[in-house]
């Protein structure tokens, strides 16, 4: 019986597994311009993450085609716009300046209906889009990628509030402050406007942020933490002292976010002497740092010291055994 003949949609699989260990890379690029170019949008996507990673910047034009004629189909040939987030991050790696593509990619909106209602899956190639201006230094890029922040997908508003956090321009942390203002259901949001505006501006809204940590709101904790300021440690150790157990965590890891050696010290010294409870939250919040052989040394030469079992279980699970 003779052999199954490979259907062209393998067989174009098949060469872009062949074209990846390309030499030189450059010459994999005629086949993946017609890749580019094929109805397939799975083998669209598959090739500008290709172009990206092999460095082809001279198939720039090619990704921008295939990008526009992406926004052009229906949303059945390309449905969560995998492809198109594909080419753009492609253009991103690329440093590619197509401005009007990323502020096409900016509006671009993909309604598409599995069961009722239907969802917009586009949100994330808005927020790659807005990263792509501010990445190419678009001159309006503030201007362009402001109006996101309200936009009705989470994905959207997280990549617009860390795209203006990255303008580096200090008017964004008042946009940033802004969204904070209006509310956001979603902490992931909330926490990207916190570290924005503390990225921005620490002096002006660290007194802000901290008014939030002390009403309790989770995502402020962990905003001081990496915004890595010296004085987010004095203002995350005030509210360790008022804030109940189910802030407790996020307060401590906070703490272990700055990573300076006098945060790690105010929590090994803590670990020795806080109640059980409060030990086992220290513990998951230094295990951030478990592969700092030095840390993790000290942390379980204090376990060890305290002899408890509970304990030494929580620096087990985090850790790996004490050895000690």
């Amino acid at each position: 019986m003779a052999p199954k003949k490979k259907k062209p949609f393998d067989e174009k699989l098949a060469r872009l597994d062949a074209l990846a260990s390309a030499e030189p890379p450059a010459s994999a690029a005629p086949e993946l311009s017609r890749l580019l170019a094929d109805p397939n949008a799975y083998l669209v996507g598959e090739a500008a993450r290709l172009v990206a990673r092999l460095e082809l910047r001279g198939l720039v034009p090619d990704l921008v085609a295939a990008f526009e004629r992406l926004l052009a189909a229906p949303s059945t040939d390309d449905r969560g716009c995998h492809a198109k987030r594909k080419v753009l991050e492609a253009l991103v790696t690329l440093e590619a300046d197509v401005w009007d593509t990323y502020r096409k990619g900016l509006r671009y909106v993909q309604m598409e209906m599995t069961v009722p209602p239907a969802v917009d899956t586009a949100g994330l190639v808005r927020g790659v889009s807005a990263h792509a201006l501010v990445r190419t230094n678009f001159p309006r890029a503030a201007l362009e990628v402001a109006p996101l922040l309200f936009d009705d997908m989470p994905e959207a508003r997280l990549a617009a509030a860390e795209a203006l956090r990255d303008t580096c321009e200090v008017i964004c942390a008042a946009l940033l402050h802004t969204r904070v203002v209006v509310g956001d259901p979603e902490p992931d949001v909330v926490g990207a406007c916190y570290r924005g505006m503390l990225a921005l501006e620490p002096r002006h809204y660290l007194p802000i942020v901290a008014e939030a940590l002390e009403a309790g709101v989770e995502a402020a904790a962990l905003a001081l933490g990496e915004s890595r300021l010296p004085e987010a440690l004095l203002v995350l150790r005030e509210a360790l002292s008022r804030v109940g157990p189910a802030m407790e965590k996020s307060v401590l890891l906070g703490v272990a976010l700055l990573r300076s050696d006098e945060a790690l010290t105010y929590l090994t010294d803590l670990l020795a002497d806080a109640p059980e409870g409060r030990a086992i939250a220290v513990i998951q919040a230094l295990s951030l740092h478990r592969h700092d052989t030095r840390l993790a040394s000290r942390v379980g030469e204090i376990v060890s010291a305290r002899q408890s079992r509970k304990l030494a279980r929580a620096f087990a699970e985090r850790f790996g055994p004490n050895e000690g």
